[in-house]
């Protein structure tokens, strides 16, 4: 799965995320519905955490919710979680590349522009991003985690055969 995908699918997802929360009326916090063989979630407050979320919750963060997204089997998982803090964006940064580190994750990108940071991991099977943004007063912590997608592997270009579908680009 592209950066870009996760970055673009975990901004609609936060998006879509406040959107029905904040319309929820229920009381519950939580906001279920299938949609495309898969079961999203969308939970509001500290109680939503999923238990089994690999990834560490800054500890003086506010959980402000929660998606996650489950198919019929297991490599149709993504869950999403978003917490405030008032902590500096760069400490939330430092914090999080020593607990990933800690946590057997391997480290891969790090991106920033302005007061956004966007960091990349993996562990076995799985893929993990980091995005933490500040504005001044509070610093928001994005966290996806979702199953490793195997990338389609490059043919080898030495049995390349030119005909009239593929003709040479000479």
């Amino acid at each position: 799965m592209s950066k870009q995908y996760i970055y673009q699918y975990t901004t609609a997802a936060l998006a879509l995320a406040t959107l029905l929360l904040s319309s929820c009326s229920s009381g519950t916090g939580k906001v279920s519905f299938k949609s495309g063989g898969m079961t999203h979630t969308f939970s509001e407050g500290q109680a939503s955490v999923p238990t089994d979320f690999p990834l560490p919750v800054y500890p003086t963060a506010t959980v402000t919710g929660s998606v996650s997204a489950e198919g019929g089997s297991d490599d149709e998982h993504s869950r999403f979680l978003m917490l405030t803090s008032k902590d500096t964006v760069e400490k939330v940064r430092k914090y999080y590349i020593e607990q990933l580190k800690a946590g057997n994750w391997q480290l891969g990108s790090e991106q920033s522009s302005g007061s956004l940071i966007n960091l990349t991991a993996t562990q076995k099977d799985l893929e993990a991003n980091v995005m933490v943004s500040g504005d001044g007063q509070k610093t928001t912590i994005s966290l996806s985690v979702n199953k490793a997608t195997n990338s389609t592997p490059v043919p080898d270009s030495s049995n390349y055969q030119p005909n009239k579908v593929t003709p040479p680009t000479d």
